[in-house]
């Protein structure tokens, strides 16, 4: 082999060692991704379930208010509902006849 095919070696072998260096690198980083992306996901369906269960919170506690109300405002509502549900009766009945 003559000098110049010898260096020519050497600087592709070089070049391979920084290739292979860089992979090794880069693999490495990607599972470390991998891994922080998992880690997530995780705290995203976590978050998700959270989420979830104060909805039903709010929805418990926004119906346990619409019961608390005092009870001449709540003999009211029935009064009101009362009279729409007979005023629904009536349109019933007229268009049946």
């Amino acid at each position: 082999m003559t000098f110049e095919q010898e260096e020519m070696v050497r600087q592709l072998t070089y070049r391979i060692r920084l290739l292979m260096a860089r992979y090794q690198s880069l693999k490495h980083e990607n599972e470390s991704l991998v891994a922080e992306k998992n880690e997530i996901l995780t705290l995203v369906e976590k978050q998700k379930k959270e989420i979830s269960k104060l909805e039903q919170q709010y929805t418990t506690a926004k119906l346990a208010k619409s019961v608390l109300v005092p009870t001449e405002d709540r003999e009211t509502a029935k009064a009101q509902i009362s009279r729409i549900v007979r005023e629904i009766d009536e349109c019933i009945a007229l268009l049946n006849k």
